[in-house]
């Protein structure tokens, strides 16, 4: 090791932040580890309104950079996260749902009466919030609180909203979701 990356990798230790080190081509990589507190599995990430974010046990990650973060407190563990027209949308276990507009400040709302559902997924489109429950079933909303069930398919992989459509993806089929024409 020369003696630029020893002095390189002294500062970075002695200041607590994680080196850069030389990747493949013209990247560079740095893994942070302590600097997130990331407090278990980070479960899913979106970049929207000019922010990251990341979502894991308890906490939302938010980070202008990608390498300085903020900690947000999150009633549950989170599973999945989207930027989407309406901003960022958040869910995890105990039907929790997080709504932002700017990543920074989150409202809580719950989906379901009890901790029925654990949520995985979530879409926005067409004036509508989709969620991906457990046993693979998607429920819809249009005001946050009162929720159908669109369907169920336990193989369920994924679900994407766009062109007016709910595409829910699943081990063999796909499912086209589409508000009916009158």
């Amino acid at each position: 090791m020369g003696r630029a990356a020893l002095v390189l990798l002294f500062a970075a230790l002695a200041t607590g932040a994680a080196p850069w080190t030389e990747g493949p081509g013209p990247f560079r990589v740095r893994t942070l580890v302590d600097e997130i507190d990331a407090g278990g599995w980070l479960h899913d990430m979106a970049y929207g309104a000019g922010v990251f974010v990341v979502v894991g046990p308890f906490r939302i990650l938010v980070s202008k950079d990608g390498v300085r973060w903020k900690k947000v407190h999150a009633p549950a563990r989170m599973n999945a996260v989207e930027y989407t027209e309406v901003g960022f949308l958040a869910v995890g276990n105990a039907g929790t749902l997080m709504a932002s507009k700017d990543g920074w400040d989150w409202k809580r709302y719950k989906v379901g009466q009890d901790l029925e559902w654990d949520l995985f997924g979530v879409a926005y489109g067409g004036g509508w919030y989709f969620v991906e429950a457990n046993e693979g079933v998607i429920l819809a909303s249009r005001n946050l609180r009162d929720w159908v069930e669109l369907l169920r398919d336990e193989d369920m992989t994924g679900m994407v909203y766009g062109n007016g459509r709910l595409v829910v993806g699943s081990l063999w089929k796909l499912h086209v979701v589409e508000p009916e024409r009158r």
